[in-house]
């Protein structure tokens, strides 16, 4: 957003006109679901959730940032917000949707950070009201994007599959260990 003449900001719209291949376009009233998740952390998750994020926000999409790394949240520390309220709050019943979304101070690009820590994240994805807020947000917005946990670490983002559209999987050069 910031860059948007950059080549990164040209990948990342590459990565945008892409999308239509591996999932069906969203429809009114029934947002795209996609998934970013990983093997292990720092291979760019978060980079590339908030980036795509973006990106479909300046397409004039009205798009949703969802941090579902419950164990570690961060999407709140790159757009200046507050992580006091987020899904854990939501999905533990202390909080409600209008509460846990954040304006990202970008048009059409809302966050919902991870929240508070709690000491039972697997158990709190698996919960109705996850799945009663994926339906929510599918109604209000074009594109829902889950920046999950990785896969090799933990089953959360195993968790969210029957909510997606997509899952885009991240591999960094020289980091991504085994044969791939």
């Amino acid at each position: 957003l910031n860059k948007p003449k950059s080549s990164v900001s040209e990948a990342f719209r590459a990565l945008r006109s892409n999308i239509k291949f591996i999932a069906k376009a969203p429809e009114k009233g029934h947002a795209q679901v996609l998934a970013v998740t990983s093997s292990v952390g720092g291979e760019g998750k978060t980079f590339l959730s908030i980036n795509l994020a973006s990106v479909l926000s300046l397409g004039d999409k009205k798009v949703v940032l969802v941090g579902v790394d419950l164990r570690k949240p961060k999407i709140f520390n790159d757009f200046g917000l507050s992580n006091d309220f987020g899904l854990s709050n939501y999905l533990a019943g202390h909080s409600t949707t209008p509460q846990i979304i954040q304006k990202s101070g970008y048009n059409n690009l809302d966050i919902i950070s991870g929240g508070v820590v709690p000491p039972n994240p697997s158990e709190l994805i698996q919960t109705e009201r996850f799945s009663s807020l994926i339906q929510e947000l599918k109604s209000t917005y074009d594109y829902v994007i889950l920046d999950t946990p990785p896969v090799g670490l933990v089953a959360d983002a195993f968790q969210v599959t029957p909510f997606l559209d997509a899952m885009l999987y991240v591999v960094r050069y020289n980091y991504t260990q085994g044969d791939l």
